[in-house]
């Protein structure tokens, strides 16, 4: 295909490269041409899909009108509303020449005011993509870098049983004692479905959106919720195998979900929910492990990525991880610089309170305190 660089900007233009798009071998589903026009005509803030195809890669993604928040703890202190290019979960595999091409095309579209700024998805610190971008721009125009996160993987072990042996003693105990406690409770009114047809969007979805209205998430405005971006989104997964929905019910009740997507031999962990009243029992992790039992069952999976974020299950349940950071690109126009400086300015804060808390050892209490009242605020 060489390394002629293609510019997609409308949905026509997507239709136009679809040969050469759909060779390219994506490394998650969110780049696939059908899923990426599904989100986009879904999004009542989007504007239009945008992808630069070079060699034999690509960058994907869509540009958004929405507000670019600033927060500290949960609460935005800025929002400023922007034309944001918004790079898609791990839509790029480009190296040398191409990869230059690429930014460097991105830059003329920045500068030609086509959105005011990039969003780049976690990416691994030593990505060659991350690097190339955070050398597009001085000071002015990149959002101050943010602190490394963990993503955590397993990789799947021939079974179930062989998984839970090569957890800690801890962790095994915890696994065990979470399956006792929730038999002792419901002995055998709790049963676990996984939806993988396109058959149970509805069930899917109406039944997720009933547990996720009772968690500090939806008060957040954030985690599930039975949308029409959602429900294009997760019918585009279900049609082409890319998602797998996992249910918990008590006596026909749901109680627990977890959504994943599954791609090119990796299952990603993405949203979950539980019924706060079951709390203590652990049903979201008891899910969970039904969850990992289902991938370490089927052959074509071969690794369990819980994605970024230092949650303790995380590292009890995975087998090797890696550092990821994002990144924010600035137009170099007045506004867009302007926007920048004030969000760096609010970022910075709500590091050092970070950084204090942590040193305190009150994070976890205050994060803990916030999602009680999220939580009683949903009831």
């Amino acid at each position: 295909m060489g390394s002629r660089i293609e510019v997609a900007r409308t949905f026509e233009d997507v239709e136009r490269l679809a040969a050469r798009w759909d060779a390219v071998q994506w490394e998650r589903e969110e780049a696939e041409r059908p899923y990426l026009v599904a989100r986009t005509e879904a999004r009542p803030e989007s504007i239009a899909p945008y992808a630069v195809l070079t060699g034999g890669g690509g960058l994907v993604g869509r540009i958004d009108e929405r507000e670019l928040r600033a927060t500290v703890g949960y609460k935005a202190l800025y929002s400023p509303r922007v034309r944001l290019l918004h790079v898609v979960d791990g839509g790029i595999r480009l190296e040398g020449d191409a990869l230059g091409a690429a930014v460097a095309t991105v830059d003329e579209a920045l500068r030609a005011r086509e959105f005011d700024a990039v969003a780049l998805p976690q990416l691994p610190v030593e990505s060659p993509v991350l690097a190339a971008f955070d050398a597009l721009a001085g000071l002015l125009r990149r959002q101050r870098r943010s602190r490394p996160q963990p993503r955590r993987r397993l990789v799947l072990p021939d079974s179930f049983e062989h998984f839970v042996a090569s957890r800690s003693a801890n962790t095994r105990w915890r696994i065990r004692r979470d399956a006792r406690r929730i038999e002792d409770a419901f002995a055998d009114e709790l049963s676990v479905e996984v939806v993988r047809e396109p058959s149970g969007l509805d069930r899917l979805l109406q039944d997720a959106d009933r547990v996720a209205r009772t968690t500090y998430q939806r008060a957040l405005g954030t985690g599930f919720a039975d949308t029409p971006e959602r429900r294009a989104v997760t019918a585009v997964g279900l049609e082409h195998g890319w998602l797998r929905g996992y249910l918990l019910y008590l006596r026909a009740e749901p109680i627990a979900f977890w959504l994943c997507s599954v791609y090119r031999g990796t299952m990603l962990i993405r949203l979950t929910g539980y019924d706060q009243a079951y709390a203590e029992l652990r049903i979201g992790l008891f899910l969970l492990t039904k969850a990992i039992e289902d991938a370490i069952a089927d052959p074509s999976i071969q690794i369990l990525d819980f994605g970024p974020g230092d949650a303790a299950y995380k590292l009890q349940f995975s087998s090797e991880s890696h550092l990821e950071r994002d990144l924010v690109i600035f137009a170099p126009t007045a506004r867009a610089l302007r926007i920048n400086a004030t969000r760096n300015a609010v970022l910075l804060g709500a590091a050092a309170g970070r950084r204090a808390l942590d040193a305190s050892q009150l994070t976890d209490r205050i994060r803990s305190g916030w999602r009680e009242r999220l939580r009683q605020s949903q009831r």
